[in-house]
């Protein structure tokens, strides 16, 4: 064993990332009266806010009601270092949305706009509910779906300075 190394995998792991993004695409449809799915680039926006503890703490505990431009002007570490790490958490996020689809979790659709990701059971299959999540990181997630809906994803990169 290496002194000083950090095995990345054991703390952001495919699991974990399945079930955070699959959590998000199901609240997101819910939010949306199962009218509207998330697009891949918006799904590579959740673990980049949920693994980062500043933004999560600072996501978590806001109130439903509260606007994203609020918590963004409130909260500016939230988007401190944002762009690096989406580009940190993009392949565990994806292999997170590969995980979540070959175990019949999501779907991935193509349409006219580009990639999009569904959930498609009436409920979790058993053994695995996010209620293993910890409670802060699906908190985040609740937050950032009732946000991210709101918004196309051009309007979401802009918002958040990633583009």
């Amino acid at each position: 064993m290496m002194v000083g190394y950090k095995d990345r995998s054991l703390m952001h792991n495919s699991a974990l990332a399945c079930l955070l993004l699959a959590s998000f695409t199901k609240e997101y449809q819910k939010s949306t009266a199962s009218t509207r799915h998330p697009a891949f680039e918006k799904l590579l926006l959740v673990l980049p806010f949920v693994w980062h503890g500043p933004s999560r703490r600072s996501i978590a505990r806001r109130n439903f009601d509260t606007a994203l431009h609020v918590v963004l002007s409130d909260e500016p570490r939230i988007l401190e270092g944002l762009p690096e790490r989406v580009s940190a958490h993009a392949p565990v996020s994806c292999q997170g949305l590969n995980l979540a689809c070959g175990t019949g979790l999501l779907v991935k659709r193509s349409t006219e706009e580009g990639v999009e990701f569904a959930f498609e059971r009436a409920h979790w299959p058993q053994g695995s509910s996010p209620s293993s999540v910890p409670k802060d990181m699906f908190a985040t997630v609740l937050r950032l779906t009732n946000w991210f809906k709101d918004y196309s994803t051009a309007e979401l990169f802009a918002i958040l300075g990633l583009i």
